[in-house]
């Protein structure tokens, strides 16, 4: 998706949501979940930090080409520039608390390799993967289903 923002519009849009997600990500420990995950630095060097939720923090992130190279197969993977961190979802429902530009990364896997991103406007689904935008928008997206048709 590519909508332009404004400056207002980056300053306006915070929600209780990205506090908790900065005190989750302040306060997570880089020990592997239960799931198996493992912590610590990812192939482009770009630590990895599990939420616990299904959501994997990730700090150090400085382009597109370091976000995917980060994102696991199987994965969708954001970065917000407002907030200067990206994040790894595997399938599931999501809000988005995320404001301003920013990239993301589909890395998913199978027939149900989309995300359908939910604006106020109405439902925008990514390409099948392999695919990027660069150029993303976090503000309109409210919450996001990953592993969709």
């Amino acid at each position: 998706m590519h909508v332009r923002h404004t400056h207002a519009a980056r300053r306006t849009r915070g929600t209780l949501a990205v506090l908790g997600l900065l005190l989750a990500a302040a306060t997570a420990t880089a020990a592997p979940s239960a799931a198996g995950e493992t912590a610590g630095a990812s192939p482009a060097g770009v630590e990895r930090i599990s939420l616990g939720n299904g959501t994997t923090l990730l700090r150090g992130v400085d382009s597109p080409a370091e976000l995917a190279a980060s994102c696991r197969a199987g994965y969708f993977c954001g970065y917000s520039s407002e907030k200067g961190f990206g994040a790894e979802w595997g399938c599931g429902s999501t809000g988005m608390p995320w404001y301003g530009g920013g990239w993301w990364y589909n890395n998913l896997a199978g027939t149900n390799d989309r995300v359908a991103m939910y604006t106020s406007s109405g439902i925008y689904r990514t390409p099948h993967s392999p695919s990027q935008d660069t150029t993303a928008n976090w503000t309109p997206v409210s919450s996001m289903v990953v592993c969709v048709a």
